[in-house]
């Protein structure tokens, strides 16, 4: 991506954080947590508040530079990059749709690293059908009770804020709200950490509510308007695992070439077998194409945020750019395995890990199954 010189200081920034700490954390001490110095230094650089603005303590990041940025954090480890992109999102719905209280009282703490945000809205039987999700806030006395299940959350456990939502009921109507719940709500437990194929470093586990009390002031936006909460989020985010996907790309595709060039087989280096050569062309074209069109779809998201109403289709180009720069990754990736042949499928090189993350990144925010019917919906004018 082109980048401003703001934007070259910034990377340059985490680029040097990443370097010098991410290694640190990648072991079985560390795993299946979200270690908290870590984020804590993210924070300090201001990654905390990329979406929250500058009079709440953040840095109003733009989509393009927020996007640079969790690609620079995926080549050295997707796990951090995935728990800041989901602390980001919620502190971004909060900004827009959050009271004068909710907003002084929480966005300054999310950006210094107080406060770690998670997002929960899937269940076990309610994925990508959003609007089937079976959990009840009913109303009582000065608030609601809440009660229902929460699966594959991010940064469950370790979170201090979940934006929940849960299906409320009036007379006239059934239909989502949304609610911003404290780690420590009575009725409120997390199960353990789910085992997983990869991203290690951004832990996933259930919550599980007991007719736990949320006052009044926990409600983020409008009474039953908690579909448009959590779906405004969708683009910004889609956007930002495409960025990912591209770093998971970066990082095994320059693996996989350094190989190629220090390896000799029957008297010649690897490089020099055109078989093997086709093949990093190939990547190329993927990891460029993948990073245009993220970069196309910042852009557009930039320009919208700045003139609401541009005559753009952010919902197509997120999800354009999302499933195929998730796509690419695992195509990229799983050459990269290849190349280094029996090495490339040991734990003791990295683009064995690479491979299992991009994995993850093909079915989160959507997967591209669902993505692919967004793409052909918005091209073909159906609902």
């Amino acid at each position: 991506m082109t980048q401003t010189s703001d934007q070259n200081l910034i990377l340059e920034t985490v680029e040097r954080l990443c370097q010098t700490e991410i290694a640190a954390y990648q072991n079985d001490t560390h795993y299946n947590t979200v270690p908290r110095k870590l984020f804590q230094s993210l924070c300090d650089v201001g990654l905390g508040g990329l979406s929250v603005p500058e009079d709440f303590g953040g840095v109003a990041a733009s989509a393009t530079t927020t996007a640079a940025i969790f690609e620079t954090i995926s080549k050295y480890d997707v796990g951090p990059a995935v728990f800041l992109s989901v602390h980001a999102m919620v502190a971004g719905l909060i900004t827009r749709y959050g009271n004068s209280t909710q907003k002084s009282e929480i966005l300054p703490h999310m950006a210094s690293g107080q406060i770690l945000g998670a997002f929960a809205l899937t269940e076990p039987h309610a994925g990508s059908d959003a609007r089937s999700i079976s959990s009840e806030a009913r109303k009582t006395k000065g608030g609601f009770l809440l009660k229902g299940n929460k699966c594959y959350i991010t940064s469950a456990g370790f979170a201090d804020l979940y934006l929940v939502f849960a299906r409320t009921h009036t007379e006239s109507a059934s239909e989502i709200s949304a609610f911003l719940i404290p780690s420590n709500t009575q009725g409120m437990s997390i199960g353990k950490p789910e085992r997983k194929m990869g991203a290690e470093l951004s832990p996933i586990a259930s919550l599980f509510f007991e007719d736990a009390f949320i006052p009044d002031s926990a409600l983020l936006g409008l009474l039953h308007e908690g579909f448009t909460v959590a779906t405004s989020g969708l683009a910004a985010g889609r956007i930002n695992i495409a960025a990912c996907a591209n770093g998971l790309s970066d990082a095994a595709f320059a693996i996989a070439c350094k190989h190629l060039r220090d390896r000799s087989q029957f008297g010649h280096p690897l490089a020099e077998f055109q078989g093997l050569q086709f093949m990093v062309a190939d990547m190329h074209q993927r990891l460029q194409a993948a990073r245009l069109l993220t970069l196309r779809a910042a852009a557009e998201l930039d320009e919208l945020r700045a003139k609401p109403g541009a005559n753009t289709n952010i919902k197509l180009s997120a999800s354009t750019a999302k499933c195929y720069a998730t796509d690419a990754a695992m195509s990229i990736t799983t050459d990269a395995v290849q190349l280094l042949g029996g090495a490339g499928y040991m734990k003791d090189y990295t683009v064995e890990r690479l491979m299992r993350d991009a994995k993850m990144l093909q079915i989160v925010e959507g997967a591209n199954q669902i993505q692919r019917t967004i793409i052909a919906r918005e091209i073909l004018g159906r609902n």
